[in-house]
């Protein structure tokens, strides 16, 4: 673990406290190790008390602890390689029903798709939430605004692949982070701009909508805009400006059409400044 470098951004746990409170595990076993007994090096080991065969489930570990993912984002990891044919899933865990536990029949789980763990030493894993990374998992409430909410908390599931050869599981896992995507929501200054203080004195007008809303905005000088609206994981809806406009107010409408009930964002962009802003369409 020497001489490592990673981002960090939002900390969800970094082992600084030299434990593991929060953690639960299944099929594997964890513990936190005293190798290296500092905050930049401490780390959980994971690993499997009896040899994995391939194309099987290895297990999983679980931190139980509340924090809104930022749809758009990247859910970050630091794990260690396994120089094998293994496999993990990142999966947030939402208690949707909230009696504190996760019930795959009543709650909701966000999952990304599987990435490989066939590599040495340690490694950044990053993965963007939107609907190209993580599916939905559930069989009872599937509303992607569950991303509003805390989740119950974070998951690793790990498995062997076709070429696994067979062996002890042996890994772990040194930061979990939430990495803040600077193209989606940050400005010129990388500070975010989502706050009521608005440079554009941007708004949309009526929100909630039914229909379609009209969004204004001021620009203290002439210069080049990108005005997009992206739904709920990210994914762009629709461009509503992508032009050099002069100072002054402007407005623009957004229309519903079919689109479905639901958070919806939309962004401004300009060389000096973005900024992101969030609207609810209602049936």
């Amino acid at each position: 673990m020497n001489n490592i470098s990673f981002s960090q951004g939002i900390i969800i746990d970094d082992f600084s406290k030299k434990a593991m409170p929060g953690w639960i595990w299944g099929g594997v076993e964890m513990k936190y190790s005293h190798e290296e007994d500092n905050k930049e090096n401490g780390f959980a080991e994971i690993f499997s008390k009896d040899k994995v065969k391939a194309n099987s489930y290895i297990g999983k570990i679980f931190l139980q602890k509340a924090h809104t993912f930022t749809v758009g984002n990247f859910v970050n990891a630091m794990l260690k390689g396994v120089n094998n044919d293994v496999y993990v899933k990142v999966q947030l865990v939402y208690d949707v029903d909230n009696n504190s536990t996760y019930n795959e029949d009543q709650d909701l789980m966000l999952e990304s798709k599987e990435i490989s763990m066939n590599f040495d030493g340690w490694k950044e894993i990053k993965v963007k939430l939107d609907q190209d990374n993580f599916s939905i998992k559930s069989k009872f409430n599937d509303n992607f605004e569950v991303t509003e909410d805390n989740v119950l908390g974070i998951q690793f599931e790990f498995t062997s692949g076709k070429n696994y050869k067979e062996a002890n599981f042996e890994s772990g896992i040194a930061l979990i982070s939430e990495i803040p995507n600077k193209e989606s929501s940050y400005d010129s200054d990388n500070s975010i701009s989502t706050s009521r203080e608005s440079y554009f004195d941007i708004k949309n007008d009526p929100n909630p909508f039914k229909t379609s809303t009209k969004i204004t905005y001021i620009l203290p000088n002439p210069t080049n805009v990108n005005l997009t609206v992206y739904d709920r994981l990210g994914k762009e809806v629709i461009n509503l400006v992508n032009e050099d406009q002069t100072a002054g107010e402007h407005s623009v409408d957004f229309n519903s059409g079919d689109y479905p009930s639901g958070i919806y964002f939309y962004r401004i962009k300009t060389p000096e400044k973005t900024e992101v802003r969030k609207m609810l369409l209602t049936r």
